[in-house]
């Protein structure tokens, strides 16, 4: 149950909204004011909820802090990979910049 809540935050948060704005509206009696304030308060913790998931995916997430032998392997090939990526752009540069320097008379 606890994956399930977590693995769907925007139907739980649209659920609470949805029974405040009911409760607001019924017993409440507000007014469109109200319910425009109340919809920018959703975005706004949507856009909240969509942050931290983005930045779970990027950080692996906050519950394990240390990392596994098998990330910190996955962690430097990726690196590695990045390293090589650079070289190879570095030389297409440099070679770039060699034909600029021939064609301008340099």
């Amino acid at each position: 149950m606890k994956n399930w809540i977590s693995d769907h935050p925007y139907f739980w948060t649209s659920l609470i909204f949805l029974g405040i704005m009911l409760v607001g509206w019924q017993m409440l009696y507000w007014r469109a004011e109200t319910f425009m304030f109340l919809l920018l308060l959703y975005f706004i913790v949507t856009l909240g909820i969509r942050l931290d998931d983005i930045s779970r995916k990027i950080g692996g997430g906050v519950a394990n802090p240390q990392a596994g032998s098998g990330e910190r392997e996955n962690l430097i090939s990726q690196l590695n990979e990045i390293k090589m990526s650079i070289r190879a752009l570095n030389a297409t540069i440099n070679k770039l910049v060699e034909k600029n320097d021939k064609h301008n008379g340099g």
